[in-house]
């Protein structure tokens, strides 16, 4: 009885381990055979496997894609030169709008298009004094006492706004990161600046140095000699020269087609949009500084003490600023909304039930 009972626990076993393998081999082959029916990948969880997660990126990605669509751009903006009078200064912006048409092929991206970048750049101006020499003062005695003006003029800053048309044409490839897509694009932009205007911000001060007297005159109302006057000059726009910069974007991608929730879909019945940010770099290659002809300072002689007759031009409108170069330089964030027309390649891993 003791062997028949041991036999009998023993079948009871086996019988229960095979009804155990059967049933996980069943709800396995259903798993699987549904997730093959959807995308042809695995059974395994989707959001927490990087290898489908990157066949649905690739399967996204492949063959020849058109889209067409915009881009917003902004962020800091500035002239740098080599003018020693004219100091890059921080504070400039930049603010961009471009239509764009771009062409993809398994990764690669060709980009061009249109648009219009509206441009304000601050330049901090070193400070300046111009002498007149031989001056004749009638208010220092009973006979004419001979002096040297001086004009100071400090905390000057030009401000330059300018409204440019530009072109890119820029060439970049997707890479495949772990939780989404990165891309890349570089090349050139052309711009020409068609509308601005400038202004210019000052403190004038004027004193006398007396060759009779030690020390100078200052603030003395009589003698013309005044301190810290406010000065503004409007100007017209910068004649800048044509603009040829090389331009730099890494970021981030997200396709509305690859939505990991809805992973099931067959990305043919969706809208193929894509939307990006990234940080970019513009930087000018050629000098933009025109062919000024203009001064920097100007004080008429017949009114030396009228501070309203006083002109000065923007720095890199002056004769000065011609024998330099001046180039642009933006660094800043880029958003661009692309929407595409239908693949010309099915994707057989998106769906291999029409293959």
């Amino acid at each position: 009885m003791s062997k028949l009972r041991y036999i009998l626990l023993l079948t009871l076993c086996l019988f229960a381990s095979i009804g155990w393998a059967q049933r996980r081999y069943s709800v396995s082959g259903q798993s699987e055979y549904e997730l093959g029916k959807a995308k042809g990948f695995s059974t395994k969880d989707v959001e927490n496997q990087t290898d489908v997660l990157m066949g649905l990126h690739a399967s996204e990605y492949s063959g020849s894609h058109h889209l067409i669509g915009f881009s917003v751009d902004g962020g800091w903006s500035t002239f740098f030169s080599s003018m020693p009078a004219a100091k890059t200064t921080p504070g400039g912006g930049l603010i961009g709008l471009h239509f764009l048409y771009e062409y993809q092929y398994s990764g690669l991206i060709i980009q061009t298009g249109v648009g219009v970048a509206y441009q304000k750049v601050f330049t901090n101006i070193a400070d300046t004094s111009i002498y007149h020499e031989h001056m004749v003062d009638t208010w220092s005695g009973v006979y004419p006492t001979e002096f040297t003006l001086k004009h100071h003029f400090a905390d000057r800053q030009d401000i330059s706004q300018q409204l440019y048309g530009r072109i890119p044409l820029y060439v970049g490839h997707y890479f495949f990161g772990s939780r989404g897509i990165g891309y890349f694009l570089a090349g050139l932009h052309a711009g020409y600046a068609f509308w601005g205007n400038t202004r210019q911000t000052m403190n004038v001060s004027t004193s006398g140095k007396y060759e009779r007297y030690v020390g100078i005159w200052e603030e003395m109302d009589n003698h013309g000699f005044r301190k810290d006057v406010p000065l503004e000059r409007k100007g017209e726009r910068l004649a800048l020269k044509f603009d040829l910069a090389a331009h730099a974007e890494i970021g981030y991608e997200y396709n509305t087609r690859q939505s990991i929730k809805n992973y099931r879909s067959r990305p043919s019945d969706r809208l193929d949009g894509r939307i990006r940010i990234a940080g970019f770099v513009d930087c000018g290659l050629l000098s933009i500084c025109p062919e000024g002809n203009k001064v920097f300072y100007d004080t008429p002689m017949e009114s030396i003490y009228d501070f309203s007759t006083y002109s000065a031009e923007h720095v890199f409108s002056t004769q000065d600023a011609s024998k330099h170069w001046v180039r642009n330089l933006s660094v800043g964030l880029r958003v661009t909304f692309l929407f595409g027309f239908q693949p010309q390649e099915h994707c057989i891993l998106c769906d291999p039930a029409n293959h």
